[in-house]
């Protein structure tokens, strides 16, 4: 699942770096994303993911790290040094099936009725008050109620 709420962000972009100090050579590319949100994630069991949730495991008991920045930064780390890649396939969930807050309360409750996808799961990771805006969810999208998410915010309250 990733922390994304749009295509850019949850399935990546190109963005450019512009450095007039370096004259000719002034322009470079680079690629980013939003974290992947190590809440909900499948793996194929096989040695490359056996040894990635190993050194995860190990970084996690080992040093002062959130666990989904562990997790992220061994998947996404490209290899140098004594780092190694764990040479596993990453594929992003539907953000629209596999729903966090963001999308939802910022972007899905605005598209017309027709546009919006029944979620298969929903994460409410960008808002602290969290049961209500679940129970709220639930109400929008399992009961029909269309105005059940009106009374909160995009953002924070």
């Amino acid at each position: 699942m990733s922390d994304g709420y749009d295509a850019s962000t949850a399935y990546g972009e190109i963005y450019g770096v512009d450095d007039a100090s370096m004259g000719w050579s002034r322009y470079a590319q680079g690629h980013k994303h939003m974290a992947l949100n190590s809440g909900l994630f499948w793996l194929k069991a096989n040695a490359r993911t056996i040894r990635l949730m190993q050194r995860i495991a190990k970084r996690v008991n080992t040093e002062r790290q959130w666990d989904q920045s562990v997790y992220n930064q061994e998947i996404f780390n490209l290899a140098h040094g004594e780092y190694t890649s764990p040479q596993v396939s990453v594929r992003v969930m539907d953000i629209y099936l596999f729903i966090n807050s963001k999308t939802l309360f910022k972007y899905v409750r605005k598209l017309p009725l027709d546009q919006q996808k029944l979620p298969v799961m929903m994460h409410m990771n960008y808002h602290p008050e969290k049961t209500e805006r679940m129970k709220a969810a639930l109400k929008y999208f399992v009961e029909g109620d269309k105005k059940a998410l009106d009374a909160f915010p995009d953002g924070s309250m």
